[in-house]
């Protein structure tokens, strides 16, 4: 018999997890699912969570898919769950590419494509609201971003716009950008995106932040801003615009904190908007690092 594992969070289980348990079947004969517990989430960055591991437990188990879940609650334990269970593949989805091929001295690993945009359009779990993300960026380098979204629930980055460049040396495409962070979409003009996306992340020149960052808020979108802009004027005006329109900005202080802070506010906001300058910014970090702002 042929044993397969695979890891996840399972939050928010939707047609991307259904899909991948049921590949992850496909490669063997026994399907072996651990899924995290809160701690660990906690750990590893992974701040806000909305099902509980109850929840998410039952949700692997009415798959179809599962002949057993196991749950992962520290660093290390793949390799002593992999020997312990007798397992001979690993299946991890290929956001992951890579980073697990040191298991490949324990078993087969397996890295198997995700599937793109499901979240956005699939999801249906009791209401829940996932927050698309775009990205307008004239750097061929997310600094970070995509990773970091990744171990936020409730977020999904959907695409990329870039502008032109004045030097030709700068030029990238989306497209390149979309395969380098394996995104679902590149958008030719920043309406486009601003039509896909709840909220808008701006990681451009400074020169350019509030072209972008004030676009974004009139199309009606959410804004986390690369920090800081050009100049003070420049922060007042975009603070009073996206007052007026209800919306929140923040300016970018370390990622995994700042979104995290940014779907609650986003999920729970009232009609009076939040505006956080970086001042504020670093304060929800420190409150976030405490547990004391989820």
């Amino acid at each position: 018999m042929k044993k397969v594992i695979t890891y996840g969070t399972f939050d928010l289980f939707h047609e991307g997890h259904r899909r991948l348990l049921e590949r992850a079947k496909a490669l063997g004969d026994y399907l072996i699912v651990g899924v995290t517990s809160e701690s660990f989430d906690i750990d590893r960055g992974k701040y806000n969570v909305k099902d509980s591991l109850e929840k998410r437990i039952e949700a692997v188990k009415n798959s179809g898919y599962t002949d057993e879940v196991i749950v992962e609650e520290r660093l290390g334990q793949k390799v002593s769950d992999i020997e312990r269970l007798g397992v001979d593949i690993f299946v991890i989805g290929s956001d992951w590419a890579g980073k697990f091929d040191y298991l490949n001295k324990y078993c087969e690993v397996v890295y198997l494509e995700r599937t793109k945009g499901v979240s956005s359009t699939d999801i249906r779990n009791e209401g829940a609201k996932i927050l698309r993300v775009g990205i307008v960026t004239d750097s061929p380098d997310d600094g970070g971003f995509c990773m970091q979204a990744h171990f936020v629930s409730g977020l999904e980055v959907i695409g990329v716009y870039v502008p032109p460049t004045e030097a030709e040396s700068d030029e990238f495409s989306a497209e390149e950008f979309k395969e380098k962070y394996d995104l679902a979409n590149s958008f030719d003009t920043a309406e486009k995106m601003h039509e896909w996306s709840d909220i808008v992340y701006v990681h451009t020149r400074r020169g350019r932040r509030f072209t972008y960052a004030s676009a974004a808020l009139k199309a009606g979108c959410h804004v986390v801003c690369d920090f800081p802009l050009s100049n003070p004027e420049e922060a007042e005006e975009i603070h009073v615009i996206a007052k007026d329109r209800g919306l929140v900005f923040m300016e970018n202080v370390p990622l995994a904190y700042l979104l995290s802070g940014t779907t609650q506010m986003i999920a729970e906001q009232s009609a009076e908007t939040i505006t956080l300058s970086h001042e504020k910014a670093q304060k929800l970090v420190g409150l976030l690092e405490r547990g004391e702002a989820l």
